[in-house]
């Protein structure tokens, strides 16, 4: 008992009374790696100036029992900060965090390198693409397909630096599911969809339109031609099916042969062509009341919607003319 009070004075004597005050706002940024114990923490903190005494801060971890309440992540301290602040924040895991936004449209892919572009993020980018494409953690993540795509949603996350990819994914499609539910199933007209069929719909709407407005436009012209079983020809499936991105779809293109290509294949698409954001999911589950079913892109950033095939032709006309 003798032992334990004069390790306890010794540690609170290091508490209160740092011997190096540290120069104003100085700071280090160090990174605990996970297993890293108490004595490879001691000492990353006295290699980046943060703390003087080394063993001095050990003594006070295992007096307050708290060697093995460490969190790892990345951490910035002020030089020769409070050791008990240091401590503090070490046991609450107050690691530093990045802001990481995913835009609205893009492919597994491209949501990979949209992460692999924010370099300060420390993420593990080989292990987030071996994740997306392990069936096993696709299944376990609630979503009952081959494939993720569509299923990341696009927003603005904070994230802590050096993330793990499986958290990471994890909290964008926890996101998504707050916006559908992936057991839920959609009348709409005189059809129904399930949440998947939703998603496919929504990332189709989110591709080809190029205004917020006429996202619920598009979103009706989509249910028009299922409802009447014409062909959705969606330009934007067979970019998807060709696997390359292009601005014009040329008529050649249309021959691809792929369960993706609308233009050959009627109804719906296996899965989504892209990650739809808020809007383009909100257009599909309230598209406008409309009789369109056709329309052209004008090339201002809008299209014009047509009723009748001789309409479209007509509009189509206009936009080359």
């Amino acid at each position: 008992m003798r032992i334990k009070a004069i390790l306890a004075i010794i540690a609170i004597g290091f508490i209160l009374y740092p011997t190096v005050m540290s120069p104003k706002y100085e700071e280090a940024i160090i990174k605990i790696d996970e297993g890293d114990n108490l004595n490879i923490i001691s000492r990353k903190l006295k290699e980046a100036g943060i703390i003087q005494d080394r063993i001095g801060f050990k003594l006070m971890v295992v007096v307050f029992k708290k060697s093995t309440c460490l969190s790892y992540g990345w951490y910035k301290f002020k030089k020769y900060e409070e050791p008990e602040e240091i401590l503090k924040s070490l046991i609450k895991g107050r690691r530093l965090t990045v802001k990481v936004a995913i835009q609205e449209g893009l492919k597994v892919n491209e949501t990979i390198y949209a992460f692999r572009r924010h370099k300060d993020a420390d993420i593990d980018i080989s292990k987030m693409k071996t994740l997306v494409e392990d069936t096993n953690f696709i299944k376990a993540l609630g979503i009952n397909q081959p494939t993720m795509e569509g299923y990341l949603f696009p927003d603005t996350y904070i994230f802590y630096k050096g993330e793990k990819p499986e958290n990471i994914i994890r909290k964008m499609v926890s996101k998504l599911f707050e916006v559908v539910k992936p057991s839920q199933k959609f009348k709409i007209k005189s059809m129904e969809f399930s949440a998947h069929e939703i998603l496919t719909i929504a990332s189709m709407v989110e591709r080809e339109a190029m205004v917020d407005r006429e996202k619920p436009i598009i979103a009706s012209v989509i249910y028009n031609r299922l409802e009447k079983n014409m062909p959705l020809q969606i330009d934007a499936t067979v970019i998807y099916a060709l696997g390359m991105h292009k601005t014009r779809v040329m008529y050649k293109d249309l021959r691809v042969k792929s369960p993706y290509n609308t233009y050959r294949n009627r109804g719906l698409p296996p899965g989504p062509i892209a990650s739809p954001g808020f809007q383009s999911i909100m257009a599909a589950l309230h598209p406008s009341r409309t009789n369109y079913l056709y329309y052209v892109a004008t090339g201002k950033g809008d299209h014009i919607f047509s009723e009748t095939y001789k309409e479209h032709v007509e509009a189509k006309k206009k936009v080359r003319n």
